[in-house]
């Protein structure tokens, strides 16, 4: 009798849950004349199953079934699509009862890559999918155009498709100065917990619990367009605003700019180059004029060359002494040799 009952009890909540999703156990402790402890146990019962979302905290709880939050939309890339209605339309009551500082992130990263497709991509059409577990929302978007690495080394006449890495991840790069600001991919890769692009065989993936990218080749080196990947925990704490402030500076006139980057000295490396020429340490610091502040990250560089750090540390920077350079994770060897290439009076 009490397993019947406790399978009536999860058939009743699964049944009820999608017409009450805030108050679903009161409901439910009053239908079985049973304790909301009762109740919440079958909900966690069914939350471990994977069958239901759970969503806020105390009295902003919300549950869902997990099959009526999972979408896949096409978006034909016609004149007039916009972004925001695409949002509104289709996908921002499913994201409403998140909190507050989680939906912002959804929605920012959202609307920004969605943007790209339609001024960027070049293709027909962009398939967009919502990926709901019981810890997690997971955003995917594909477009069928050009690929956005390949845009980039068109654009710059790259020599390498993976070089449109290094100079994405800088931000404030775009193909299209004129009406974008190229801040979109830099913010919403360090506001998801996991933030994944791949297109045409190059996977580029940023990982934020340990700040930590992956450059690495794929297996759709033949499928057009570009795949976007974002990933966020539904009781992640991080907030916009703390991202924009981390590589922000207010100016004397108290308006905030995008002035500051991180670099992953890695992502300059093309094939089994090692780190000893002039030519890498250009790539690192093309464009990097636009910005005030400049950190540069050594991790899992075994070694530099002399060329490599002179054109960072002496000639870029004596063209551009406003802007304050710094490294960081340089192990004892590559520290060396920053040191005893800098200017005597740094």
């Amino acid at each position: 009798m009490v397993k019947n009952q406790a399978e009536e009890i999860r058939s009743y909540l699964l049944a009820k849950i999608p017409v009450h999703p805030k108050n679903i156990v009161a409901k439910a402790s009053k239908a079985f004349a049973c304790s909301r402890t009762t109740v919440h146990r079958h909900l966690n019962r069914l939350l471990r199953d994977g069958e239901i979302i759970k969503t806020g905290t105390t009295r902003q709880t919300f549950y869902f079934l997990k099959t009526e939050k999972n979408k896949k939309i096409l978006v034909p890339l016609q004149p007039g699509v916009e972004e925001h209605k695409v949002w509104q339309e289709n996908f921002l009551a499913d994201f409403e009862t998140l909190p507050k500082n989680v939906l912002d992130i959804c929605e920012y990263g959202f609307l920004e890559m969605l943007n790209n497709a339609i001024d960027h991509s070049e293709g027909t059409g962009v398939v967009i999918k919502t990926v709901w577990a019981s810890d997690s929302i997971t955003i995917a978007i594909r477009d069928d155009g050009i690929g956005i690495f390949r845009k980039i080394k068109v654009a710059e006449n790259l020599a390498d498709e993976r070089e449109s890495v290094l100079h994405l991840s800088k931000g404030k790069f775009t193909t299209d100065p004129e009406n974008h600001t190229g801040e979109g991919i830099f913010f919403t890769s360090r506001a998801f917990d996991i933030f994944h692009i791949i297109s045409r065989g190059v996977s580029y993936i940023r990982t934020n619990w340990d700040e930590d990218w992956f450059v690495e080749t794929a297996k759709d080196e033949n499928v057009p367009g570009t795949g976007l990947i974002m990933k966020i925990a539904l009781d992640s704490q991080r907030k916009m605003q703390e991202v924009y402030a981390e590589y922000q500076h207010e100016d004397s006139d108290g308006i905030q700019s995008f002035d500051k980057t991180h670099i992953l000295v890695q992502l300059s490396q093309l094939g089994d180059e090692r780190y000893v020429s002039r030519s890498q340490a250009r790539r690192i610091v093309l464009r990097l004029e636009k910005f005030r502040h400049v950190t540069l990250d050594f991790r899992d560089i075994s070694t530099v060359g002399q060329g490599f750090v002179d054109e960072v540390f002496r000639v870029f920077q004596s063209k551009h002494p406003r802007i304050k350079i710094e490294y960081t994770n340089a192990n004892d060897d590559v520290r060396f040799m920053i040191q005893r290439s800098l200017p005597s009076n740094h």
